[in-house]
């Protein structure tokens, strides 16, 4: 098995980013698999144009940028989708991850928003994500989530005092939600080798 873990942060010392790195970790301890990082912020993707399907746009280099990219995705069996709240939204990086993405990288595998704030917040980009950024690459994310608060203090050696129980919580919930997404990933493998979902007159949502 393999999972694919989507950090959409701007930022090269955000707090997305080390999350990645952490349940990366958890991703081989938890479900003996192995995990493959895409950091937007360290592998920034053109902004989408037309180029990429063949024709006339500003970029024209796109087999170059993505084909590496769209392999690793192709080879997972399910993905972490991490977003951090900027300004109630999700980051344009993350959105502009989801204008390339299609089918063939990613229909019909499960997986998992992990929303990051470095405060109380975090509920946004949880309902922008499971509203629309499913639709053309047919994404399946599970029923389960997660929202990390004060994200700065979560999955450290040393944890603030005032921040511990937070801390014991939110460990147990990753553990839960990565069970989830371990067995949805093997639930889908079946459905993937099904032709009735893959139909080429209907590449993209509806």
């Amino acid at each position: 098995m393999k999972i694919g873990i989507i950090s959409g942060s701007h930022r090269l010392e955000g707090e997305s980013g080390r999350i990645a790195q952490h349940l990366a970790g958890e991703v081989e301890n938890q479900l003996g698999a192995e995990s493959y990082i895409l950091d937007l912020a360290k592998t920034s993707l053109p902004v989408w144009d037309e180029g990429k399907w063949g024709k006339e746009g500003d970029f024209t280099d796109w087999p170059t940028v993505w084909d590496p990219i769209a392999a690793e995705l192709q080879a997972c069996d399910g993905f972490i989708i991490i977003s951090p709240e900027y300004n109630g939204m999700v980051p344009s990086n993350l959105k502009n991850f989801f204008l390339h993405a299609t089918s063939k990288e990613m229909g019909h595998k499960p997986g998992v928003i992990v929303s990051v704030s470095g405060g109380q917040g975090g509920s946004y980009p949880i309902a922008e994500l499971r509203m629309s950024s499913y639709k053309n690459c047919h994404l399946c994310y599970i029923p389960e989530h997660l929202i990390i608060r004060y994200a700065g203090s979560m999955f450290q050696d040393n944890v603030p005092e005032e921040q511990k129980k937070n801390d014991v919580y939110i460990r147990e919930r990753t553990a839960f939600a990565l069970g989830v997404l371990g067995e949805y990933a093997i639930a889908l493998a079946g459905v993937r080798k099904n032709d009735k979902v893959f139909n080429k007159n209907y590449p993209f949502g509806m």
